[in-house]
């Protein structure tokens, strides 16, 4: 067997195994495996792999609140994949990645108080699931992807005081979580998200014209009785007690 195959399987397998160990919890041994796939994988020359390992430690690093360093290993993840995006821009699979990579980096940003850049990013997510839904309209992955960063970059917009855009976006992303929850109107995550956007439009309409209180307590009672369901469905979720 020549030595790239080798390569390659040593490869895979260190992925896999990475992947186990996020599955179980084992974030610090996750990390160590990632760090000796990263090696395989530029050693190998795949920069598809190291695009992929890039995401999956950015994840880790956001998902442990150590900002610093996930925002360093999303800044790397988007150069690796805007280089595989100009060699093979119809891949949806590495579009996706990107999208939810500078959603997460606007996050970061906006959590470090830097609202202009975390808006670019924001605003970049938004026009990449624009292009992967315009290609695959009914893929509900990445409408509820797209969704979320309508959410996060709504919030931010608020925050900035552009009300009437904010409101405009909010508009959108419940129309997405809307049209998910009637193809699943028992999945939790799309109640979630859906009753984030109604609480954060009634927020904003309130915010934005005071004479608007009328619609404002229209969105903040659907979120509400979206919120009481998901307590009901699940009491032991604290995320839905907040």
């Amino acid at each position: 067997m020549s030595r790239s195959k080798v390569r390659n399987i040593l490869l895979l397998k260190q992925i896999h195994s990475a992947v186990a160990q996020i599955r179980k919890g084992n974030l610090d041994k996750a990390l160590e495996t990632l760090d000796k796939a990263e090696d395989s994988a530029r050693k190998a020359k795949a920069t598809d792999a190291v695009y992929y390992i890039l995401f999956m430690r950015g994840g880790i690093y956001y998902s442990e609140s150590k900002y610093n360093e996930a925002l360093e290993t999303y800044e790397k993840a988007i150069d690796a994949g805007s280089e595989l995006l100009k060699n093979d821009p119809e891949n949806t699979n590495y579009r996706h990645y990107m999208g939810t990579t500078l959603s997460n980096t606007g996050n970061l940003l906006k959590n470090k108080g830097e609202k202009p850049q975390a808006a670019e990013y924001y605003i970049r997510a938004r026009e990449t699931y624009v292009n992967l839904l315009a290609k695959e309209p009914e893929n509900a992955v990445f409408r509820s992807a797209a969704g979320e960063n309508l959410n996060n970059y709504a919030a931010l917009l608020t925050d900035m005081g552009s009300f009437e855009e904010a409101c405009e976006i909010l508009s959108q992303s419940i129309e997405l979580y809307e049209k998910l929850l009637e193809e699943k109107p028992d999945n939790p995550g799309y109640q979630a998200e859906l009753a984030v956007a109604l609480s954060q439009l009634g927020n904003c309409q309130i915010r934005q014209d005071p004479e608007k209180c009328d619609a404002a307590k229209q969105s903040l009672e659907k979120a509400l009785e979206i919120q009481q369901n998901l307590l009901n469905q699940q009491p032991e979720n604290e995320k839905n007690q907040r």
